[in-house]
């Protein structure tokens, strides 16, 4: 494996996606040249959303002889959960995990806030057009999982909502 190759790649694919992002104005911004490269892109999670997120999208290190890349989706959906409604929090992250296709969410207790991952492996081999289609893919599933169910979250993160009601949501076609 040619690790510099693998490395211009990844940074050809991000530097185009954060040109599509700019291009539909929505705020993204290619970390500088030296740094592994992280794609953080600002962004209203949808109509019932509490806020803007902060994604950030990245391929971890690659070591000669690996097989595997593995480009990683995390979207901070909630800062700053409340230490009372944090248990609770917690509850309602393992019962909506349930109805999540792909990816999770979780709660990083280093910082305090609800995240959205999602992780896929990509061959090393992969063509770039194969690794920007499969990095488009996930990105689109993530902010999809994102739009779709963090406000549920972010509610009972504010305390407006039970994890047990955050739940049912899927059970009634609320």
């Amino acid at each position: 494996m040619d690790i510099k190759r693998l490395e211009e790649v990844r940074k050809v694919v991000l530097a185009g996606i954060e040109k599509e992002f700019v291009d539909e104005l929505i705020p993204a911004v290619l970390s500088k040249e030296g740094e592994t490269p992280v794609l953080n892109v600002y962004l209203d999670a949808g109509e019932e959303s509490t806020g803007i997120t902060n994604g950030e999208f990245f391929f971890l290190q690659s070591d000669p002889g690996d097989e595997i890349q593995y480009f990683v989706n995390l979207i901070t959906v909630y800062e700053q959960i409340p230490e009372e409604n944090l248990d609770e929090v917690c509850r309602a992250v393992a019962g909506v995990n349930i109805y999540t296709p792909a990816g999770a969410f979780v709660v990083d207790f280093a910082s305090g806030n609800l995240v959205y991952k999602f992780m896929v492996p990509i061959s090393i081999e992969a063509a770039p057009e194969a690794v920007k289609d499969t990095v488009d893919m996930t990105m689109g599933i993530a902010f999809s999982a994102v739009n779709d169910l963090a406000y549920l979250l972010a509610e009972v993160c504010d305390g407006e909502r039970s994890a047990s009601s955050a739940i049912e949501v899927f059970g009634s076609d609320e």
